[in-house]
């Protein structure tokens, strides 16, 4: 609602509608029919002030429903007020007077004299229109009187402006003399837009009495001051939101403190009735009292117990996890000494290939026999060593169970070589080991290190073996 007053200030009327048709969604869901009704109002007067006035006219009845059905006197009076605007821009003025009249009826039973002074201003304003001088005389008087008890300047213009051509119409003489007061009155104010509509009324009045130069010349200033309305006008929106937020605020709080006079009426009912309970409650605030420190005790027995279990299941819990802590480091002790013994056996098996191999090189004229040799090296190659590993690997997997599946799941693309340099380098093993028990270069584990790094995307600052460690 706040956004859509901003954007109708600057006549930004699509937004603004746009606003309210949120809050009204909104409050639909909180069931706030008095903020929906508001809003339709809003709506309502967007549109006539568009021009859109069979819109508007569709929305102020929406709202004067639902206003009506919560009861809201005050909020249907203002709805009535800008039913009775709508009339007046359809040119029918007997349904517009009907509507101000009804306005003014709330009103006057609530005695509101502010919104008093608007509807007879309204009324006076469409018995001239509709050529009855002397009713709209009556109502444009009683106007001005409320705003001038007010010190209402702007509303005493208003209303002086239309008494003084309610005037002229009949034949007063006193019509120019308060035309003249009035424009003295609204030059002090110095509104643009009040003082515009000023010698607009003016060039009518002395056009009516056929002093067609000095109505020119009047004419000219309304011209000038014509330039500014815009700016003006929004001065007025902005004022006029203003004043409905003032009143709406000094309503609510009239109704805070009726609500308030009922509530301290309830309390002085419930005041006695306390007093007789607090009698009562004294007797049994004692045996209270009892029953609650014997209940205090036996707490903090129950505390203190529960603190001792807590305690107790802290340390087994510490327990378990230290002896949990020493078997895995015991377990790893011995899978690192199943890697130490499998880089002797693998240093152990390539001497045999080695002596195979020269014993191969002395026998290079006994074709057979070099083949015979080049199949067990063929043999111990593809066996052995694989044995080897194999068992290696059924121990760390005893040990490290989900270390293989927690490594797919970071790297999905990683190979079964770089899975089995991860399993090394997570025993903290130097490069020359792994080479050892891998069967492959320094430099190639090095390659692999530098492979796996990338694909865990670790930075120059993170330490690979350090990560694998914690997977």
């Amino acid at each position: 609602m706040a956004k859509s007053f901003s954007l109708r200030a600057i006549t930004n009327y699509a937004p603004a509608i746009e606003m309210l048709k949120k809050s009204i969604e909104l409050a639909e869901k909180i069931g706030e029919r008095k903020r929906i009704s508001t809003c339709y109002y809003c709506i309502g007067e967007i549109m006539l002030d568009s021009g859109d006035t069979n819109k508007a006219m569709r929305y102020f009845n929406e709202s004067l429903s639902i206003k009506k059905e919560i009861k809201d006197t005050i909020g249907t009076a203002s709805v009535y007020s800008c039913i009775g605007n709508a009339y007046n821009t359809l040119g029918i003025p007997d349904s517009s007077l009907y509507y101000f009249k009804q306005a003014l009826l709330i009103r006057s039973l609530l005695k509101n004299k502010r919104h008093i002074a608007s509807s007879e201003l309204s009324i006076g304003e469409t018995l001239a229109k509709m050529g009855r001088y002397s009713e709209a005389e009556v109502a444009l008087k009683h106007a001005f009187s409320i705003f001038e008890k007010f010190d209402e300047e702007t509303g005493m213009v208003m209303a002086n402006l239309l008494l003084a051509d309610a005037l002229n119409r009949q034949g007063n003489p006193k019509a120019l003399e308060i035309a003249r007061q009035t424009l003295n009155r609204a030059e002090k104010i110095n509104n643009a837009n009040l003082l515009g509509m000023t010698y607009g009324k003016l060039v009518e009045i002395y056009v009516f009495n056929s002093d067609f130069k000095t109505a020119f010349n009047y004419q000219k200033m309304h011209n000038e001051i014509k330039d500014s309305l815009f700016n003006s006008e929004k001065e007025r929106i902005l004022t006029e939101v203003e004043a409905k937020f003032q009143t709406e605020k000094k309503d609510n709080e009239i109704r805070y403190l009726i609500e308030k006079n009922k509530i301290q009426r309830k309390n002085n009912i419930l005041l006695f009735v306390l007093i007789v309970v607090f009698a009562l409650m004294v007797v049994l605030l004692f045996f209270l009292l009892k029953t609650k420190l014997v209940a205090l005790k036996r707490q903090k027995i129950v505390h203190e117990q529960e603190n001792t279990i807590n305690k107790q299941e802290k340390q087994i819990i510490e327990q378990e996890k230290q002896l949990l802590q020493e078997q895995l480091e015991s377990k790893n002790r011995e899978l690192a000494a199943k890697a130490l013994e499998m880089i002797r056996y693998n240093d152990a098996i390539s001497g045999i290939i080695e002596k195979l191999e020269k014993m191969g090189y002395l026998l290079h004229d006994n074709s057979d026999a070099q083949k015979a040799i080049n199949d067990i090296v063929k043999e111990i190659n593809s066996n052995t060593k694989q044995n080897i590993w194999n068992e290696f690997e059924k121990v760390f997997k005893n040990i490290h169970s989900e270390f293989y599946k927690n490594l797919i799941e970071i790297c999905p693309d990683i190979t079964a070589s770089e899975i089995k340099i991860a399993a090394l380098l997570k025993l903290n093993l130097t490069t020359k080991e792994t080479a050892a028990i891998t069967y492959k270069s320094e430099g190639g584990i090095k390659t692999t290190r530098y492979r796996l790094r990338q694909k865990l995307r670790l930075t120059s600052n993170d330490k690979l073996v350090l990560f694998l460690m914690q997977i």
